[in-house]
């Protein structure tokens, strides 16, 4: 098959969100996630087209340290015929040219044998658990913080030695999307403890230094609307967020395989990572 990859484009975001329902056998748009990731890193998305058609795309987001790749998706029709290897090819090939050491990802079980193939090595599980959005909800916790723009520097900062990279070009595209939805919480000196931000049908990212606070930010999340479906994104190591979601009757409803490929493990301390931001960026 002759194809040829290039930037994805904004004109590309219906025919780019038409094949992710289509290769992940789901209903649920992921338009404005595409527009948001591109805000955050624009120039790492791409396309492949054959006769000007979209029937391919990936991406990664860049954190310098290591690059989060996501949203690996080929239209069924084209499936099979080498769209999937091509486009990963060309994304390592750009990410190798920036130096980028480690390359992440978490694959469903469909897509695992490409990147076996690629040289990708398995770490541990990313889990995706669901609650129905019109489910109860508590009262948001008195203390609950709200997170101001001033704060984002020092925020981004202190979540560096957690997530393993500066993530505050990510972290300012969130909050000055959802300024109400992100919530924080402080020591007694005023130094971050942990945070959540909460996405149209998603919470995370959410990071906790210590466990004891983390239930008073996910009823601080759990007590604002939703459009959907709330989705969480969590470590499978991570004992403390899986026990304390299953409490508040979130269910498992996918296992991906969290792997990398390059040099050393995985980044971070995904103990502490009750959510990721999303599959698609880490």
């Amino acid at each position: 098959m002759s194809i040829s990859i290039r930037p994805l484009l904004d004109a590309d975001l219906e025919a780019a969100d038409a094949i992710l329902k289509l290769a992940f056998q789901s209903t649920v748009s992921r338009r404005h996630d595409l527009w948001l990731y591109r805000q955050m890193r624009p120039n790492e998305w791409f396309g492949a087209t054959q006769a000007e058609h979209l029937i391919g795309m990936v991406g990664a987001t860049n954190y310098g340290e290591f690059a989060h790749v996501g949203f690996m998706a080929v239209h069924p029709d084209a499936q099979r015929q080498g769209v999937g290897l091509a486009l990963m090819e060309f994304l390592l090939a750009e990410l190798e040219k920036q130096h980028v050491p480690l390359v992440i990802l978490d694959s469903s079980k469909a897509g695992r044998p490409l990147y076996d193939k690629l040289g990708f090595v398995a770490y541990d599980e990313t889990l995706v658990l669901e609650r129905p959005c019109n489910g109860r909800v508590p009262d948001r916790a008195p203390r609950t913080q709200t997170i101001s723009a001033p704060e984002l520097d020092e925020l981004a900062q202190w979540d560096s030695s957690v997530f393993g990279a500066n993530r505050r070009k990510v972290l300012k595209v969130l909050l000055d999307n959802y300024p109400e939805r992100a919530f924080i919480k402080q020591d007694d000196s005023g130094r971050p403890s942990g945070y959540l931000i909460a996405q149209k049908n998603r919470i995370g990212p959410w990071v906790m230094l210590h466990s004891s606070n983390a239930e008073e930010l996910l009823q601080a999340a759990l007590a604002i609307p939703y459009d959907e479906t709330i989705s969480v994104t969590v470590p499978g190591g991570n004992r403390d967020a899986l026990e304390l979601l299953q409490r508040y009757h979130f269910e498992t409803v996918r296992a991906n395989q969290h792997m990398g490929r390059g040099a050393g493990g995985p980044p971070g301390q995904r103990q502490k990572i009750y959510s990721q931001t999303s599959l698609a960026v880490g």
